[in-house]
């Protein structure tokens, strides 16, 4: 039954049984046991309507204990787990301290004043409270001493991590995160007889929670009981102390800590201090324990302390801040007119956030908005750089890598959408076309947590020229293979550079100025690194790199510019030997009659074995304003009903065990677009010929997870 407030404050009872519910407890209990122990039947009271747990209640009647026992033998049996034993919405912070125009935390002078309101109204409420507490318990508390604290790792830096801003939940990945396991585990190990400790919340459940990110715990211990309040005194006065360096609150930074929620009161890391929590200085009834965190303490974390970030793990104890605003970026795409042409170039780095370049030399993270939702772009000048098309330029070939990510989060592009996931200290790339927008410019942003950003400009999509020498006009060639050191019977040896001739859709005009080719390694001796790079150029390290085991195979689309003789520079940079096999998918010809213009759309998941581009990308009605950026295949149909020779795909794929991926129309080609070792992730773009239905065919072999988008088609 559910428990109610009556009008003279009696509470009911709602006998809850504990361990079914969508809250999962961190333990050493074998899974089929966690949560179902003697003490599993609890009274739960709840205040105004709000479910909460109260005390441990045991049931010593035989009769009543019997039918207890076989309704949660029946729940257990019959009922999934579905709520969370403490579904209460978590905290969320007076908007006088929630960010300003930069994304940072502000309290200005009207928070303060009331701010300083509040306190003096709480006063009388918190006198009231200690007033009337127990004082026999009072000194049973203080006979019981307090147990040593956590064990603090040597080396700890002199430094400590700066204090959290409020990082407000936002998404759901209820996962328990690595730092919050870690604190987890660091509680268990400090104080073995101390009680369940909880971390991840079913998303349904209650309001705004931390858990519901996996960054958050509530350490069952009651305040009431004093062998159990010492160990919570114990752990608290270690979090909260000043060290030895002058630091306050050393342990909480070194850790991430948030907030924390105990015995009627809130510690705030963006405040510096306790504070009552939620009216609990005027509910001292029993019923009133959970609601007001005196039967377990809540800590809610950082993205850096819930990812394992913090120097109390080994982190930097001074990480990058969160990236500002350098310009405010158009967010509508340019028009690409008719169509594009490609001026392929030798890759080259426009941002690292690690180093700051691209940032006016500023290390940062691209953050999102403390209250969770997209945050400070990042602004790249794509057609004011110096050696650029300049207002020609309407899209660029780019690959786009996250690392030391502390939140799973997803990228996104301003004038596109969205780019891709981001992983907690994991590493994604993907390589893409990106529109433009109307001010030369691309822009990204996060909608979670922090992370650093890595972006490699690969090629632009300009409109037509005069016979530039630079540019071509994309010809598809279905993956045409034109080099292979296993017919050849020549695999690249260890430190070798070799000049290899790609130059396919070569004409009086010259050879293409660049290629979208399918790179393959396999047999390799030992595993290493195949380098790519235009002939006679530098080595970058924006450069196309392919990773390979020994003996795996892989292959990986990559984009390419040629030097006058259309030649590119393989290095083996391995200890071992390994073949490579080389195929063209498209070249940029010279000669504009015998390519397709580019035209660059919103991308669009292609989420079927087969699928057709009209379907996926059908003509605007009449009338529609957004004909100039969305697809307009019916309209300037010329070549095929669907308006299209090629599709352009953003495919992202990964394996556990190794498997390979195909797209095409009408024949399959000789070689697979995607080859993917065992355990490993891998990206690229891929350019289909289209049949005169447009229709898009994917084959998988193995157990490949694949991620299809068309970014662009050729007319």
């Amino acid at each position: 039954m559910r428990s109610r407030a009556g009008a003279e404050g009696v509470v009911d009872a709602q006998v809850t049984i504990w361990g079914l519910s969508g809250e999962t407890r961190v333990t050493n209990e074998a899974p089929e046991l966690a949560g179902v122990t003697l003490d599993g039947v609890r009274a739960r009271g709840s205040p105004s309507g709000l479910e909460s747990k109260g005390p441990v209640t045991r049931v010593r009647a035989t009769v009543l204990g019997a039918c207890v026992a076989l309704v949660a033998g029946f729940l257990l049996v019959a009922q999934p787990a579905a709520s969370s034993p403490i579904g209460e919405a978590d905290h969320v912070p007076d908007p006088s301290v929630l960010e300003g125009d930069s994304g940072s935390p502000i309290r200005g002078d009207a928070g303060a004043a009331a701010q300083k309101k509040a306190d003096a109204k709480k006063d009388d409420a918190k006198k009231n409270k200690d007033a009337k507490e127990n004082k026999r318990d009072d000194k049973a508390k203080q006979e019981v001493p307090l147990p040593p604290p956590p064990v603090v790792p040597d080396g700890l830096p002199a430094e400590v991590d700066p204090l959290p801003s409020y990082q407000g939940q936002y998404i759901c990945d209820p996962a328990t995160k690595p730092g919050t396991q870690r604190v987890a585990d660091l509680i268990r190990a400090t104080y073995p007889d101390s009680r369940s400790i909880w971390v991840p919340r079913d998303c349904s459940s209650g309001g705004r929670s931390e858990h519901k990110e996996g960054r958050a715990l509530d350490w069952m211990i009651n305040s009431k009981i004093p062998e159990q309040n010492a160990q919570a005194e114990s752990f608290l006065q270690w979090l909260l102390a000043t060290d030895d360096n002058g630091n306050a609150f050393a342990m909480a930074r070194r850790i991430g800590v948030m907030y924390i929620g105990w015995g009627d009161e809130i510690w705030e890391s963006y405040t510096g201090r306790w504070t009552e929590l939620k009216g609990c200085y005027s509910t001292q009834q029993s019923s009133y324990d959970t609601y007001c965190h005196r039967d377990h303490i809540h800590i809610s974390f950082s993205w850096d302390g819930a990812a394992g970030q913090t120097s109390f793990w080994g982190g930097d104890p001074t990480p990058a801040p969160f990236c500002t605003a350098s310009r405010t970026p158009a967010t509508a795409p340019a028009d690409p007119g008719e169509g594009l042409d490609f001026v392929p170039i030798a890759a080259q780095r426009l941002l690292d956030t690690r180093s700051g370049q691209g940032n006016n030399g500023l290390p940062c993270r691209l953050a999102a908005r403390s209250s969770g939702g997209a945050g400070t772009p990042l602004v790249i000048d794509v057609s004011g750089r110096k050696g650029s098309p300049g207002s020609r330029v309407k899209a660029v070939a780019v690959r786009v890598t996250t690392l030391a990510s502390n939140s799973p989060a997803t990228l996104r592009s301003a004038a596109t959408g969205v780019l891709s996931s981001v992983v907690v200290n994991g590493k994604r790339e993907l390589v893409s076309i990106l529109p433009v927008a109307t001010d030369g410019t691309i822009a990204l942003t996060t909608d979670s947590g922090a992370t650093h950003v890595v972006v490699d400009l690969l090629g632009y999509f300009v409109t037509p020229g005069e016979g530039d020498p630079t540019e071509g006009r994309l010809l598809a060639h279905a993956n045409q293979v034109v080099y292979d050191t296993r017919v050849l019977n020549q695999p690249l040896q260890p430190g070798e550079k070799r000049t290899v001739d790609v130059a396919v859709g070569a004409t009086t005009d010259g050879p293409p100025a660049g290629v979208l080719l399918t790179v393959g390694v396999s047999g390799g001796e030992k595993g290493g690194r195949l380098l790519l790079r235009r002939a006679g150029d530098k080595h970058s390290p924006a450069a196309p790199t392919i990773s390979y085991l020994r003996g795996a195979a892989a292959s990986v689309p990559v984009i390419a510019a040629l030097d006058a003789e259309g030649r590119i520079i393989l290095v083996n940079n391995g200890k071992g030997r390994v073949d490579v096999t080389i195929a063209v998918q498209a070249s940029a010809v010279r000669t504009p009659a015998l390519g397709a213009l580019l035209i660059p759309v919103t991308p669009v998941e292609v989420r079927r074995a087969t699928a057709t581009l009209t379907r996926l990308l059908p003509a605007p009605e009449h009338g529609d304003s957004e004909g100039t950026t969305a697809d307009t295949l019916a309209a300037r149909s010329q070549v095929s009903p669907s308006g299209a020779t090629a599709a352009v795909l953003r495919v992202s794929a990964s394996a556990t065990k190794g498997g390979e991926v195909t797209f095409y129309s009408l024949t399959e080609p000789e070689l697979p677009s995607l080859v993917v070792p065992r355990q490993a992730r891998v990206s690229g773009l891929i350019i289909v010929p289209l049949d005169s239905r447009g229709t898009l065919r994917r084959d998988v072999v193995g157990g490949v997870e694949v991620t299809a988008h068309v970014v662009a088609y050729l007319r």
